[in-house]
């Protein structure tokens, strides 16, 4: 069983949306932005968007190439993107093909977009907009067809605020959003998606028959998960390779995850009445609804670590919307 079926293991009617949502969007060819924390599985999202994009006899030839924003350095952003004449520079014996063109008739995935420099994002725009662009070096004009998924755990509206990303550049990019909660906001699937890598890394590792106690499980659901996805593939691979006979328990976990299952479990035997008054708000007669929306959004942004795409998206906001009510109630921060 492939990993990159991951997103789909799932029951939660969220994610589910974002599937039949990713389905659609599959057949237009549009820029799509996929939002969301690290480990959400964003690339695997990308990748069902170009799989589902034509027949799989079709999309077989079709290439999907990666290009990591973050990982490479300005001065080569450039070259990775556009390629380069031979000649262009140093050391540039031949002609290069860039990302542009190595994607020509399938998809160019554009991770970690907002670690791009301005002096890339200028460059960039101009390639989005008509689908053509030079090669370093080079004077004519190379034409594509590429669709372009980006994906970002950064709020670029925060960065356009700050000047640190083009605004034109975003919305040529954000034609449709998509934005992929974190695992700790959908921990029905934390059982499922365990059976599946427990399944996948049997068969690496040649263990017939793994089993994990139903402790563990609990254990598991606890935990916050801020690597999200990745980390929890990280860990059931850990406990396979450490597995007594294929058994996993407790014990084999690593620490951090199984003392804040024993902390929460402790925090709701003796905690249970304040727990839930952080997940209700009480709100006097009388008070304008004004007031009761900017309680509302103060407490959810508060509730996610001030992470505006998480807020909107569990208030059932846009993030654009949530953006311009937080300009309305300018005390809210």
């Amino acid at each position: 069983m492939s990993s990159n079926n991951t997103a789909w293991i799932t029951q939660n009617p969220e994610v589910e949306e974002i599937k039949r949502k990713a389905l659609v969007i599959a057949k237009a060819r549009v820029p799509v932005l996929i939002t969301g924390e690290n480990g959400t599985g964003k690339e695997v999202l990308a990748n069902f968007i170009h799989n589902n994009s034509a027949p799989k006899e079709v999309v077989a030839i079709k290439p999907f190439v990666t290009v990591n924003c973050g990982a490479i350095p300005d001065d080569l952003i450039e070259s990775e993107l556009f390629g380069y004449e031979q000649g262009a520079f140093t050391g540039a014996e031949k002609t290069k093909e860039g990302a542009f063109e190595l994607a020509n008739g399938g998809t160019l995935f554009l991770d970690e977009l907002g670690e791009l420099s301005p002096r890339a994002q200028v460059k960039l725009l101009r390639a989005v907009e008509y689908q053509t662009f030079r090669r370093l070096g080079g004077k004519e004009e190379v034409k594509v067809d590429v669709r372009i998924i980006s994906a970002t755990n950064i709020i670029l509206h925060d960065s356009i605020k700050s000047g640190d990303f083009r605004e034109d550049l975003f919305y040529r990019l954000n034609v449709i959003e998509l934005y992929v909660p974190a695992l700790r906001h959908r921990r029905v699937d934390i059982p499922l998606l365990t059976d599946h890598f427990l399944k996948l890394f049997s068969e690496k590792y040649g263990i017939e028959k793994l089993y994990i106690e139903e402790e563990c499980i609990r254990a598991l659901k606890n935990y916050n998960w801020p690597g999200n996805v990745r980390e929890l593939k990280n860990i059931i691979e850990r406990c396979v390779v450490l597995s007594n006979n294929g058994r996993i328990n407790k014990e084999i976990l690593p620490n951090h995850i199984s003392s804040q299952s024993a902390q929460l479990s402790e925090n709701r035997q003796t905690n249970s009445e304040s727990s839930a008054n952080r997940n209700y708000i009480e709100v006097e007669i009388g008070t304008s609804l004004d007031e009761i929306e900017k309680k509302v959004i103060r407490q959810t942004l508060t509730s996610v670590n001030n992470n505006k795409s998480e807020a909107a998206n569990i208030l059932g906001f846009s993030r654009k919307t949530l953006h311009n009510k937080l300009q309305k109630y300018d005390t809210i921060h």
